[in-house]
């Protein structure tokens, strides 16, 4: 399956759940053309700041991490407080997402894959 298909399902579960996808790049991986391309990015989520305007959500690229009890990646975010979240692919062909840690504004939030799951995509979900 290609990466914009698994996005596009993964961006639709997550404005079902309640939330809007914002603020995810192009994974590191990313091959030149689309590197020298501008990145991917969908429209920064907005919510009421306290005098009541909007504060957006911006976040810079997600890093991929390679640990003990898995793979997984982190992102950091401003404007307000997010979760992470990754997009995971097991060798039997199963995509899942998991969803990181809600951290603040300036902090970096963090999600995991299983033992043998892969990051396939990454982002943050404003909230």
């Amino acid at each position: 399956m290609n990466i914009r298909p698994r996005v596009a399902v993964v961006t639709a579960s997550l404005a079902l759940a309640g939330g809007a996808v914002a603020g995810f790049a192009a994974p590191a991986s990313a091959s030149v053309v689309e590197a020298a391309a501008t990145p991917v990015a969908a429209p920064a989520a907005t919510a009421p700041s306290a005098a009541g305007g909007p504060a957006a959500l911006t976040c810079g690229t997600w890093r991929y991490l390679r640990g003990d009890n898995g793979h997984g990646a982190s992102i950091t975010c401003y404007g307000q407080s997010f979760s992470s979240y990754v997009v995971c692919h097991r060798a039997d062909g199963i995509d899942y997402v998991r969803v990181g840690d809600r951290v603040r504004s300036g902090h970096t939030s963090t999600a995991w894959c299983d033992l043998n799951g892969e990051v396939v995509d990454a982002g943050a979900i404003p909230g």
